[in-house]
C-alpha cells in the first residue's frame, strides 16, 4: 500500500469517477485504475463498483474511505516536519508589531532575498505587546520595532534603520492635506483618533498623553489598533497622528510631517549570544544594504 495508492482511492471516491480523478492528478485513467486494483489486491476487497456509465463504494469501500484520509493527513504531516526540521538552521524568525510596517519590510527582504535565496524568513506579525514578549523570551531571532518602544535589557543589540519622524493623518482633500508641515498646537480644537492606551506602543502613548493635555475629552475618540484608525480618519471622524512609517502611500490619505514631534529609530532587535548562521547572514546583509549603525542596549 503506497500513498499514491490512498491519494488515487479518496478522489476516485469523492468524485465517483475514474476520469475525473485522473485529471485532477494529472494521470491518465489507466494508471488510475491500475493503482486502485492494487490497492483492492492489498486490502482484499472491491472498493468500488463499475459499470460503463455509474461508479459508487462499495461498503467495504465506505468503511475505508475516512482510515484512508487519516492516513494520508498524517504521512503528509510527518514529511512536513522533517522538511521542516531540515531547513530550521536555514531560517530566520521574525517579528512584525504592524501590518502598517510590511511594505517597508518587503523593500529590505526583497533586496536580502535576491543575494540569499536559501534563507525562509518566518514571519510572525502580532500586536506590539505579543512580539515584544515572544522576541524576550528569544522565541523570535529579529524584531523589527521602534528602539523608543522597548525596554533596555542586557545583552539585546539594535541596529538603526531608519530615523522617523511623525505624520497627520487626513483624508485626501482635507484642508490640511497640502501643507508642507504643522506644528502640535495647529491640532488643537480638532477632534483627534486615539489609540486605547492598552493598545498603544509607548512612543505612541507618550505623544498621545501630551495631544490629551490640550484638548477637551469630547475631542478625542479611541480606537483599538492603528488600522481601526486609519478607517476612521477614511471615514471622516477625525485626524490621527501616527508615525511615518505607519502611513503608506495612498491616493485616499495625506501624511502631512508634524515639525515638532520627537523623532524615532526604526530598526532591527536580536539578541548578542544568537549563534545562527542565518540571523548572522541576515543581520550582514540587511546592514551592507542600508549602511545601518548599530548600538548595544
Amino acid at each position: 500500500m503506497t500513498i499514491d495508492n490512498l491519494r488515487c482511492f479518496i478522489l476516485v471516491a469523492e468524485h465517483l469517477s475514474f476520469a475525473r480523478a485522473a485529471e485532477a492528478l494529472y494521470l491518465s485513467q489507466p494508471a488510475v485504475t491500475k493503482q486502485i486494483r492494487a490497492l483492492e489486491q492489498e486490502v482484499g476487497a472491491a472498493l468500488f463498483q463499475r459499470s460503463t456509465r455509474h461508479v459508487e463504494l462499495t461498503a467495504a469501500g465506505a468503511a475505508f474511505y475516512q482510515d484512508a484520509k487519516e492516513i494520508v493527513a498524517r504521512t503528509e504531516e510527518a514529511l512536513r516536519r522533517v522538511r521542516d526540521q531540515a531547513q530550521l538552521n536555514q531560517s530566520v524568525r521574525i517579528g512584525l508589531s504592524n501590518s502598517l510596517s510590511l511594505s517597508y519590510f518587503s523593500r529590505l527582504l526583497r533586496a536580502f532575498h535576491r543575494d540569499n535565496p536559501a534563507l525562509y524568513p518566518h514571519i510572525e506579525m502580532l500586536g506590539y505587546q505579543v512580539v515584544r514578549h515572544l522576541f524576550l523570551e528569544k522565541k523570535l531571532d529579529l524584531l523589527f520595532y521602534y528602539r523608543e518602544n522597548m525596554t533596555l535589557k542586557k545583552g539585546i543589540r539594535f541596529q538603526l534603520l531608519e530615523r522617523d519622524g511623525w505624520r497627520c493623518l487626513v483624508p485626501a482633500g482635507h484642508e490640511l492635506a497640502g501643507r508642507p508641515s504643522l506644528q502640535l498646537d495647529e491640532l488643537s480644537g480638532r477632534q483627534l483618533l486615539i489609540c486605547h492606551p492598552l493598545n498603544a506602543p509607548p512612543a505612541v502613548a507618550a505623544l498621545q498623553r501630551r495631544l490629551l493635555e490640550r484638548r477637551a475629552p469630547a475631542q478625542a475618540l479611541y480606537c483599538n489598533s492603528i488600522e481601526i484608525a486609519h478607517c476612521m480618519v477614511l471615514a471622516g471622524l477625525g485626524i490621527t497622528l501616527l508615525p511615518a512609517l505607519l502611513c503608506p502611500a495612498s491616493a485616499e490619505f495625506a501624511a502631512v510631517p508634524v515639525a515638532d514631534a520627537p523623532a524615532l529609530s526604526f530598526g532591527m532587535f536580536y539578541h548578542q549570544d544568537n549563534r545562527s548562521e542565518g540571523v548572522r547572514r541576515f543581520l550582514q546583509g540587511i546592514a551592507q544594504g542600508r549602511g545601518a549603525a548599530d548600538g548595544d542596549f
